[in-house]
C-alpha cells in the first residue's frame, strides 16, 4: 500500500482516486466528456478501480449521489476493497436528507461539498459550516470541509471548527466569472490560484488533500509534466498531506503511473 495519512482513526493513502471521469465530467472539453462517458461502462470502471487497488491506493472519493454512489456500492459488494470518501450534495436545505442516504453506503468519511462551502462564503453564511460538520459527526464518521476559495479553509481554522480533514482545490472555479464554461475549450483555470491555495494548505491544522493538481488535464501534455505536478504538490504541502486525482485509463495506465509519481514525490519532499 502507498504511504498513508490518518483521517480520524482511519488510514487513507496519500493518493486517492476521484470519480468525475466515471460520469464524464472532465472539466476540460465536451469531447473529453463524451470520450469518458463512452469508455466507462460498469465493467471498465470496476477494472480501473481494481488497478487502483493493485497500485496501492485504498480509497475513492465521490459525491454521495446516484449513479456514482450505486456504482461504488456495487463495486464493493463485488469484492472491491476501496474505502469511500463521500462528499455531500450542494444544497444546504437537503444536506441532512442526502447525508442520511449516504450513510446507507458505509462511507469511511464525509466532507462538505466544495461548491456548498463556496456558496456559503459568497453569501456571507460561513457560520453554517459548524452545524453541517456537527451533522456529520453525529453519524460517527470523520468530517471534512472541501473548498475552492482559500478563504473558506482559513475561516475554518480561525474559528476553530476542527474538521478531521480538508479537501482543497488548487483552482478556484467558484469565482463568479469562472463557474461556467466561458469558451469552447471549457472552464477557465488560472495558474495564479495555485500558490495561494498551497500557502493556506500549509497553515491548516488537519490533514489535507489537494484537488486538481493536474488542472483537469491541462498540466498533462506529457508524463514529465505530470510527474512534476506531483512533485510540486508534495513539496508545497504539509508533511503527511495527500492528493486526490481523477483517472482515465483508456490510453495509459494512470493508476500505476500516478502511484509511482506519488512515491517519488514523497521521497523527494522528505529528502529520502
Amino acid at each position: 500500500m502507498l504511504p498513508t495519512m490518518k483521517i480520524g482513526d482511519i488510514e487513507i493513502t496519500r493518493l486517492i482516486v476521484g470519480s468525475n471521469p466515471f460520469t464524464g465530467k472532465s472539466h476540460l472539453t465536451p469531447a473529453v466528456d463524451a470520450d469518458m462517458k463512452d469508455y466507462f461502462s460498469e465493467e471498465t470502471a470496476f477494472a480501473m478501480l481494481r488497478r487502483c487497488e493493485e497500485a496501492g491506493i485504498n480509497a475513492v472519493q465521490s459525491r454521495g449521489s446516484m449513479p456514482i454512489m450505486g456504482l461504488l456500492g456495487r463495486y464493493r459488494s463485488s469484492g472491491g476493497k476501496l474505502l469511500w470518501m463521500a462528499q455531500s450534495g450542494k444544497n444546504l436545505t437537503t444536506f441532512q436528507e442526502e447525508l442520511d442516504e449516504m450513510m446507507k453506503y458505509d462511507p469511511a468519511a464525509v466532507c462538505i461539498h466544495g461548491e456548498l462551502a463556496d456558496e456559503l462564503y459568497m453569501t456571507g453564511m460561513l457560520d453554517k459550516l459548524e452545524g453541517l460538520l456537527d451533522k456529520i459527526r453525529r453519524k460517527n464518521v470523520p468530517c471534512g470541509i472541501c473548498a475552492h476559495f482559500p478563504e473558506v479553509l482559513a475561516y475554518a481554522e480561525e474559528k476553530g471548527l476542527h474538521p478531521d480533514y480538508y479537501m482543497a482545490s488548487l483552482y478556484n472555479l467558484s469565482q463568479p466569472d469562472r463557474s461556467h464554461d466561458v469558451n469552447p475549450t471549457g472552464e477557465r483555470f488560472e495558474d495564479s490560484d495555485i500558490p495561494k491555495m498551497y500557502e493556506v494548505i500549509r497553515q491548516l491544522s488537519a490533514p489535507t488533500f489537494a484537488l486538481k493538481i493536474l488542472g483537469a488535464g491541462r498540466r498533462c501534455a506529457d508524463q514529465e509534466l505530470v510527474k512534476a505536478a506531483f512533485a510540486e504538490a508534495f513539496a508545497s504541502m504539509k508533511p503527511g498531506d495527500g492528493v486526490l486525482v481523477g483517472m482515465f485509463d483508456k490510453y495509459i495506465d494512470q493508476p500505476r503511473l500516478n502511484a509511482q509519481y506519488t512515491l517519488d514525490a514523497i521521497r523527494l519532499a522528505e529528502g529520502k
